[in-house]
């Protein structure tokens, strides 16, 4: 059956890519880590908490930039979402 429509239709494309990467250089500034852990901007003692703070912000999705290693593709996939408005009227041919 044919019909005839008239309406708002929205289309969201996801693409999720799963990658493994190697030693690669992850450039993060303190401040970004700061916003997105809400950690003090000195800590005392063992300079290593940023280690935490960092890879803790990175799992927030803190904006970084991935530069130098090996980067290998594990799987990619597509996921098409679409949905109409509320102004959808649809007549038979």
């Amino acid at each position: 059956m044919d019909f005839t429509v008239n309406g708002t239709r929205t289309t969201i494309t996801i693409t999720k890519v799963v990658e493994k990467i190697e030693d690669g250089e992850v450039i993060l500034g303190k401040q970004t880590v700061r916003e997105a852990t809400g950690c003090p901007s000195s800590e005392d003692g063992d300079s290593s908490v940023w280690y935490d703070y960092a890879a803790e912000a990175l799992d927030q999705g803190a904006q970084h930039k991935l530069q130098g290693g090996t980067t290998t593709v594990i799987s990619d996939t597509t996921e098409i979402r679409t949905s109409w408005d509320s102004d959808l009227d649809v007549d038979y041919c």
